[in-house]
């Protein structure tokens, strides 16, 4: 899977064909509210400082499919609602930024690799997958890991990102 940045609101994942899986589409700059369109359409909401909810966008009521939390140490969990799993979301420390995505074990099986396009005013990421955890990571779950990614770096730059951690 490929991931595109089309601007710094909207991020599509490309199959290796170039054909359009999912994407991401902010409605604001503070990454509070967007659109995730997958086989499905979910809405991502702010509800709290650092929280979020995710939800189907059908004509049903609206059902939590999952929330993603800030949380103290500069991590960010995604905790899924069915089945119920939690995966952890970290920042590497070193020179070299990277993100990674993993289950609460530590088993690793995504990596976000972002670099500046400053055409965009955005970042362009690098998708690595682990190949052994390759079926349990969907479309879904890699726009989540987008998202996480995208408040992370708006938080270390000073953007606009209602994701501090209330202690």
């Amino acid at each position: 899977m490929i991931l595109e940045t089309i601007d710094k609101m909207t991020f599509s994942l490309l199959s290796n064909e170039k054909v359009v899986n999912a994407s991401l589409i902010y409605t604001t700059t503070a990454f509070d509210d967007a659109a995730l369109n997958t086989s499905e359409k979910y809405i991502l909401s702010g509800i709290g400082i650092g929280s979020w909810i995710i939800h189907n966008h059908s004509g049903r009521s609206a059902k939590v499919n999952s929330k993603i939390k800030v949380e103290v140490g500069g991590i960010m969990s995604i905790t899924m609602q069915f089945p119920r799993r939690k995966f952890i979301m970290k920042k590497s420390a070193g020179w070299k930024l990277r993100f990674s995505l993993g289950t609460k074990e530590g088993e690793d099986f995504l990596t976000l690799i972002p670099t500046v396009n400053w055409k965009k005013e955005s970042y362009d990421y690098i998708l690595q997958l682990n190949d052994e955890f390759e079926a349990e990571c969907d479309s879904f779950l890699i726009l989540q890991a987008v998202h996480c990614a995208n408040c992370s770096l708006s938080m270390m730059t000073g953007g606009r990102v209602p994701a501090l951690v209330s202690i």
